[in-house]
C-alpha cells in the first residue's frame, strides 16, 4: 500500500495532519537533509501504528509528494 506525504520544511512548529486515503501533511521545523527520511518514517510509524521496518521510501511524485510503501 502506498502512502502520500506532503512535507513542509522550515515550519514554525512540528505538526501532522491526516487527509484520508493514505494522504498526510507534515510540517517540520528544520531543513531537508539526509536524516529527513528516517524522521518522517518514524513519525508515520507512530501515527499509523506500523513498525518502522515495514515502511520504505519509494520516490517523489510529480506534485512533490513523498511516496512511502507499507509492507
Amino acid at each position: 500500500m502506498d502512502i502520500k506525504v506532503k512535507i513542509r520544511f522550515n515550519a514554525s512548529k512540528e505538526q501532522f495532519e491526516t487527509y484520508g486515503g493514505n494522504r498526510y501533511l507534515i510540517y517540520l521545523p528544520f531543513e531537508e537533509d539526509d536524516d529527513s527520511i528516517n524522521i518522517i518514517v518514524g513519525m508515520l510509524s507512530k501515527k499509523i501504528g506500523v513498525p518502522v521496518n515495514k515502511i520504505y521510501y519509494k520516490d517523489k511524485d510529480v506534485m512533490g509528494n513523498w511516496i512511502f510503501q507499507l509492507e
